[in-house]
């Protein structure tokens, strides 16, 4: 079994999913895909945590499907598992994690923070994140606050990729090719996920939002952390229930995305909406601004559908610090 299958477990509240990587006799690693191996086999294996590199602690709320913890499980007689891989395997499970939940914009999140772990496997990388890649691209380069800085000179220049490679924003399109079809010489990047808008029957991705600070729904935060701290002082609640009782808090939270064709700065804006916290906590129900679709993103969409004003959405993750965190609001947007 020395050179057996690894696998990565992926609990959550709802389920736990396990993902298996094989190794050839030359050690080569490979994805081989879901399984469902016995508990007794698990029981004979190496445990390890995967890597903390996400962990739901960072976040004032992420939705249930998020709420994960990652073990890894390598044969116990395993041989010559260079660093490497060693690496690869307690870092996938948040990528896995990502692309089985369709969070494009975390893929994008997770690929930039540990690059140089993921450029050594860049092939098996592509093949992973392939179902997110659109979504992941349009999010990381015309969402929250990264900007499009860079990506045009890597959609003009339109090369080939190799092992190594540690630029995120051209590795996402590279798995997007086949759905995307760039252009180069006919469209600039815009026209190209333009035109990708317009003839998707549907979308459904994750994107972060601007302006929250020059908006009243942040200032919402620190009061409803105040409540929280109050009921765990005076023990109205014990520690799990009032974290309970917080997730519930905001898993009810509704959000309100719509076209602002009116507003006298931007024809194409589109503006973010959610339920006031103060407000909420006292029983009422009304909405405050909590900012923008980034100016460059909101465009291609108002482009893509002129005649689409309002757009599914929900609260999808919220960072510790509003203040700092980027892309500390995340919605997933469906239409």
């Amino acid at each position: 079994m020395a050179n057996g299958m690894s696998y990565v477990k992926i609990e959550t509240p709802q389920n736990a999913t396990v993902y298996a990587f094989s190794r050839s006799v030359t050690g080569i690693l490979d994805y081989v895909g879901k399984t469902t191996p016995t508990g007794d086999e698990l029981s004979q294996m190496q445990c390890v945590d995967g890597s903390a590199y996400f962990t739901p602690s960072w976040y004032t709320y992420l939705p249930s499907e998020l709420r994960a913890t990652v073990s890894v499980y390598m044969p116990s007689d395993i041989k010559n598992l260079d660093v490497s891989q060693y690496s690869f395997l307690l870092h996938v499970g948040a990528l896995l994690l990502a692309v089985q939940e369709r969070d494009g914009l975390l893929v994008a999140e997770l690929m930039r923070r540990r690059s140089t772990v993921f450029a050594n496997f860049l092939p098996l990388v592509l093949h992973l994140i392939k179902p997110v890649a659109v979504e992941a691209l349009f999010a990381y380069v015309y969402g929250g606050f990264r900007g499009d800085s860079g990506f045009e000179q890597v959609y003009k220049a339109n090369a080939p990729i190799a092992t190594g490679e540690t630029d995120v924003s051209a590795i996402l399109l590279t798995a997007a090719k086949d759905v995307l079809k760039p252009n180069p010489e006919k469209e600039s990047p815009e026209e190209m996920f333009i035109r990708y808008f317009k003839d998707c029957e549907s979308a459904d991705f994750t994107i972060g939002i601007v302006g929250a600070t020059n908006h009243p729904w942040v200032a919402g935060i620190e009061k409803f952390e105040s409540v929280v701290k109050t009921a765990t002082a005076f023990r109205f609640f014990d520690d799990a229930a009032v974290g309970a009782k917080s997730l519930e808090f905001f898993d009810s939270l509704s959000t309100k995305v719509q076209a602002e064709p009116y507003n006298p700065h931007d024809h194409n804006a589109i503006s973010v909406s959610i339920d006031d916290l103060g407000a909420k906590l006292k029983g009422m129900q009304t909405k405050s601004k909590a900012g923008y679709l980034r100016a460059t993103g909101a465009a291609i969409l108002r482009k893509a559908r002129p005649n689409l004003f309002a757009y599914g959405s929900k609260l999808w993750r919220l960072g510790a610090n509003p203040d700092y965190f980027e892309n500390a609001i995340v919605l997933r947007i469906k239409f």
